[in-house]
């Protein structure tokens, strides 16, 4: 049970005691699935990195929901974080189906150096973070790793089917869509001209000082 998530089973629900459980170091959730029913449940705060950390290599991994007999596959669908402090919010988890595939996004990660960014100057630009991927949950992976050392020369760019997506994992995308490209460094006049029209729509904007006068309440009735 040591790889097991635990999740304690919520019955009162509602922004009240949703409130009152975070403020127990508490966090709430939801976990669904196709033609599965929901359930609310809540965990402990200090366990949600255990959560992150346990979906870093497939972004499956299991949880055993109080009550229920036997543990089930799930993945992350979204963790919420409060603005200011934070502290986690709300987590929600998909329990996924091992005969369906899933329709979900992977990150891609890009690694080492490229030529034409390290001593041309280039500047590289990014299409895609991640992909859209669907696979069956086994055959589901957290990242695809992209090297980006083949960028040797301005104009050089990384496409969908240059990925090494691995057997069983289909994506949407166009094979030659771009997910990274290197392109040159824009020129001292392109700069120049760049900051020109900025300048210029800066100076377009009309500053309106003059106060508006606040029709009668009398007027706004009338006209009501």
């Amino acid at each position: 049970m040591a790889n097991i998530i635990e999740l304690k089973k919520r019955e009162e629900f509602g922004t009240t005691k949703s409130r009152e459980l975070r403020n127990k170091s508490f966090v709430p959730g939801v976990i669904y699935g196709d033609n599965i029913e929901s359930r609310h449940f809540y965990i402990e705060e200090r366990f949600v990195p255990k959560i992150k950390k346990a979906s870093d290599k497939t972004g499956l991994f299991d949880v055993q929901i109080e009550g229920e007999e036997k543990p089930v596959k799930a993945i992350i669908q979204k963790i919420e974080k409060h603005p200011v402090t934070g502290r986690f919010q709300h987590i929600d988890l998909y329990q996924a189906r091992m005969d369906r595939k899933l329709h979900t996004e992977v990150d891609l990660v890009f690694s080492g150096e490229s030529f034409a960014v390290q001593n041309l100057g280039g500047i590289l630009v990014k299409q895609h973070d991640k992909i859209p991927v669907e696979c069956l949950p086994q055959d589901l992976i957290h990242s695809i790793e992209v090297p980006i050392e083949k960028l040797a020369k301005f104009g050089d760019a990384i496409k969908v089917k240059d990925l090494d997506i691995p057997e069983g994992i289909e994506t949407r995308l166009d094979p030659e869509d771009i997910v990274i490209a290197v392109s040159e460094p824009r020129s001292e006049k392109e700069l120049e001209d760049l900051q020109a029209e900025v300048s210029a729509d800066v100076n377009a904007v009309e500053v309106t000082t003059e106060k508006k006068e606040e029709p009668q309440e009398g007027a706004e009735k009338a006209e009501a």
